[in-house]
């Protein structure tokens, strides 16, 4: 399984950008449509009424620096959470 890096996001925001099919990203960048559509969502915009951002191709705008930044929080957060302290537990 593939990781796509800060180069990758930033060449699919380019093909993106530029209309490109996610079948021809997918491809291009040799990952699977399935990653393509993660990554998408994982990058696009919300404005502050929660309705999504669209880009000069009316799809919805990507953003490889917001897609990193989200893959690397994730990746800090994923794994076993904490056990919860006595004292939480009697409230």
């Amino acid at each position: 399984m593939k990781m796509l890096t800060l180069e990758d996001r930033k060449e699919l925001e380019r093909m993106w950008s530029e209309n490109a099919a996610p079948v021809k990203v997918a491809a291009t960048l040799d990952i699977s449509l399935c990653t393509v559509y993660a990554e998408l969502k994982r990058g696009q915009a919300i404005d502050s009424e929660g309705e999504v951002v669209l880009d000069k191709n009316f799809r919805p705008a990507y953003s490889a620096e917001r897609g990193q930044s989200t893959y690397n929080r994730n990746l800090r957060n994923r794994g076993r959470r904490p056990k919860r302290q006595a004292s939480e537990r009697s409230e």
